[in-house]
């Protein structure tokens, strides 16, 4: 019977909505329920898994984990580490201060990063190292930069001359590299037995051309540069959020219009019982089972997605450029899911009208669409507060 019922409230509604308003059931609801759920979980098993965010080691909430603790760095002779909270990359996920480096009258620093855990940059791991550096003084550029990693022991290591990075770079100027790590990277030497799955410490080697004093500031220090839906790096926390949005977005929907029905039809000094109202709303939310499996369909034009790092740590100008590019690339598809949303909310004030219709008779038309137009008004408003 609930079967029929769901069915009619598609084709014809009015009718739908006498038989169950008559005879108020909760299990055609209830499956109206379940399958939402259903399609609005696979609907963001869709989305998601057109949707790439880079992994980083420190991980992305903990970015600056590596600029943050002085402790964890060995330098050469002479050299002063402090944390610096005037100069450094004003963003939370890299903390509140650049690591600087000072030693006076030296034509050289070394500075290294002690055992980290053990970071994999193989073909399907890391790719990319960054950091940001800033030679605060002095105002000549170092004749010769040197990146090492070292794979368990000091014996085992790769080196790379990063040299040609600073050639064209300012003083005082924060310098943001990018390096290519992996077997598949060039400039590489490599002495002893190293691995690209096993990198455990790193070494910065900077010479200048005569002795001065000298000072680098650095921050925003990590590995980087593959990428993984939310299914591949957390299965079973993904699993979860979906279902907890599917659950929480159907029974916040179901309450909200039909208690602001109820409300306004109370305000209007009709005379209505909660438990007809309920159900016959809860069979009308089988057009947002409709509008899932719409969505689903609409992911298809969806190219994949890859949000880097940048995007997530929103400073000035980087993110605005990454967001303007997915604005761009996903626009039709968020044309669609726009219209599809509209069509929704109308076609659901359109049953909500016809539900109060049956249910008080004496309420005219105008009536009738206004208690539904404003409860679907002021639910889409809570729910976009309520982050639903």
């Amino acid at each position: 019977m609930f079967a029929t019922d769901i069915l009619k409230v598609l084709y014809a509604p009015q009718k739908a909505f006498k038989q169950i308003i008559e005879n108020p059931k909760y299990w055609g609801a209830i499956v109206i329920f379940i399958l939402f759920i259903a399609a609005q979980t696979s609907f963001y098993y869709s989305l998601y898994g057109r949707t790439n965010y880079e992994q980083t080691s420190p991980i992305s909430a903990k970015l600056g984990t590596w600029t943050q603790n002085s402790t964890l760095w060995q330098t050469s002779s002479g050299v002063a580490i402090t944390s610096n909270a005037v100069d450094f990359l004003n963003n939370t996920y890299y903390g509140n201060s650049s690591l600087q480096f000072a030693v006076s009258n030296s034509n050289n620093m070394s500075l290294a990063l002690g055992n980290f855990d053990s970071v994999q940059c193989g073909l399907d791991s890391f790719q990319n190292l960054s950091m940001r550096i800033k030679i605060a003084e002095p105002t000549a550029i170092p004749t010769k930069v040197t990146l090492t990693l070292y794979s368990l022991t000091d014996a085992n290591y790769f080196q790379h001359d990063l040299t040609s990075s600073f050639s064209g770079s300012s003083a005082d100027v924060w310098n943001n590299l990018t390096i290519a790590v992996g077997s598949e990277a060039s400039g590489w030497q490599s002495n002893g037995n190293p691995t690209w799955e096993n990198i455990t410490s790193l070494k910065l080697d900077f010479t200048f051309s005569s002795s001065s004093d000298i000072t680098l500031r650095l921050d925003g220090l990590f590995f980087r540069g593959f990428y993984q839906s939310p299914m591949q790096s957390d299965s079973s926390g993904f699993i979860i959020y979906v279902l907890q949005q599917a659950l929480f977005q159907f029974i916040f929907q179901w309450l909200l219009f039909t208690g602001l029905m109820y409300v306004i039809i109370k305000g209007l000094k009709g005379t209505v019982i909660w438990r007809p109202l309920f159900i016959a709303v809860g069979f009308a939310l089988i057009v947002s089972v409709v509008q899932s499996v719409i969505g689903i369909v609409a992911t298809t034009a969806l190219p994949n997605l890859y949000y880097p790092t940048e995007f997530l740590t929103g400073l000035s100008g980087e993110a605005q450029i990454i967001s303007d590019s997915i604005i761009a690339t996903t626009a039709t598809y968020t044309t669609i899911t726009a219209a599809i949303q509209l069509v929704t909310y109308g076609w659901l004030a359109a049953l909500g009208a016809l539900i109060v219709r049956t249910l008080i008779p004496e309420f005219t038309w105008s009536k009738s669409i206004l208690t539904s137009a404003a409860a679907i008004v002021v639910t889409v408003l809570l729910m976009g507060l309520l982050g639903v």
